[in-house]
């Protein structure tokens, strides 16, 4: 497929940019992870969760290297750190029972990652489903890992909190160092849908928040990274939810895997591909994807079809958060079996598209569900947006969400049964 036909059939994973990588777990070279960080107007230090040690912030007193640990030294580039990066990278080693040398850490201002991130409400795709701009609280430490170097914003952030950013930054090191992840370095991929790419997200996320919990516990009086990461998704807008997605759902798939940092790997073994098996702790031959094909045609000369995608339980479930509020939004997106989006754009402006998105649902029933969800969904877009929204059902277990250019809405006709749907504009 042509690189100019993937940027919008792409454009919703660049709604977990946010917080995380730009789809850098398909496993590619260039991979960027990265700790969860505060979005502005949301809370900087929220309730702690009942159970949590309140995050004041201090570190317990331990200065040492823990025993048995190799004094890796690891490089500070660009200014200082609050917390000291080699022990708390020997710390993670020992931890996770690994044996690796430490990239070096540089001091940046992750602003300069995040400045197309904070616009995720211009994509069109995104602008439609109704996720908002974002900013971020710089005041927050924040990490983001490239292949080969750490980056670290200390904001102003604690000593504490700095080091659990350093400590969640060095797991994604061990993950890639030991090589893993069983997807890293094959020569033949996948396609990496949307769907595909948010599920080893969440398994390389996860697996982070997953060793960070365990090093705050064991060296900080600090709340715990996924403790974090869960009262920032429940206090957040739809789209900080959706960003945060994978460190929440992600790390729960690892805590219900293991209990040892030592055996992370393990948490890789017959792993999910899909975000519903991640949310709901499935291994693929627990929920395989539902069949389903869809064809996409462009009968006329005013569309052009631009392929397809197929975005997940996870991004459908943070599609109706935008409208329906995250209790009905999960409930509704819980039947998911697959789905796909046909992207098309207007042969003449190339900035009037249209989308049908089609979802297949696990049973009749569930998929009673789904189309209450749509139609509700449908109804409050078209009245706070310029697109305009249909819902087409097309058989027991498959429902469409066509949406866009007016006129595309008009024209487009979505058919088939048993898996087998045409869509024609």
């Amino acid at each position: 497929m042509a690189a100019d036909r993937l940027v919008p059939t792409l454009a919703v994973a660049a709604l977990l940019v946010l917080a995380g990588c730009a789809g850098g777990p398909a496993g590619g070279s260039g991979d960027t992870t990265e700790s969860p960080t505060t979005p502005t107007g949301t809370p900087s230090a929220p309730t702690p969760t009942p159970g949590q040690p309140t995050d004041i912030g201090e570190s317990n007193g331990t200065d040492t290297a823990p025993s048995g640990a190799v004094d890796d030294a690891v490089t500070v580039e660009n200014g200082t750190l609050p917390a000291d990066a080699t022990l708390t990278f020997n710390r993670v080693e020992t931890l996770t029972g690994a044996d690796v040398d430490p990239w070096p850490v540089e001091i940046r201002n992750l602003s300069e990652w995040r400045a197309s991130v904070q616009r995720v409400g211009a994509v069109p795709l995104n602008r439609a489903l109704g996720f908002e701009n974002v900013s971020t609280d710089w005041s927050e430490p924040t990490g983001v890992t490239v292949y080969g170097t750490v980056y670290v914003h200390p904001g102003d952030g604690t000593p504490a909190r700095t080091e659990r950013v350093l400590a969640h930054e060095y797991a994604h090191v061990v993950q890639y160092r030991t090589t893993m992840f069983p997807w890293q370095g094959r020569l033949s991929q996948p396609r990496l849908t949307t769907d595909r790419i948010n599920a080893r997200r969440s398994l390389v996320e996860g697996g982070a928040v997953f060793v960070a919990d365990a090093y705050s516990q064991r060296y900080l009086d600090v709340r715990s990274n996924s403790a974090y990461a869960r009262a920032l998704y429940r206090n957040g807008s739809a789209t900080t939810r959706s960003a945060l997605s994978p460190y929440v759902f992600g790390n729960q798939y690892v805590d219900s895997r293991i209990d040892d940092p030592a055996n992370l790997s393990v948490a890789y073994e017959s792993y999910p591909r899909t975000t519903e098996q991640v949310i709901h702790n499935e291994t693929p031959g627990e929920e395989p994807p539902a069949n389903l094909s869809v064809t996409a045609t462009a009968e006329s000369e005013r569309w052009d079809s631009l392929g397809n995608n197929t975005l997940g339980e996870m991004t459908t479930r943070a599609a109706l958060d935008t409208e329906l509020g995250r209790e009905r939004a999960a409930a509704a997106a819980a039947g998911w079996g697959t789905d796909r989006l046909a992207v098309y754009r207007h042969a003449a402006n190339d900035s009037r598209y249209g989308w049908a998105w089609v979802m297949r649902w696990d049973n009749a029933s569930e998929t009673d569900d789904l189309e209450a969800a749509l139609s509700t969904f449908a109804d409050a877009r078209e009245g706070a947006s310029s697109a305009a929204f249909r819902v087409a059902t097309v058989d027991d277990e498959t429902v469409a969400l066509v949406f866009g250019d007016p006129a595309f809405v008009e024209e487009v006709e979505v058919a088939g049964r048993d898996g087998n749907v045409s869509v024609a504009a």
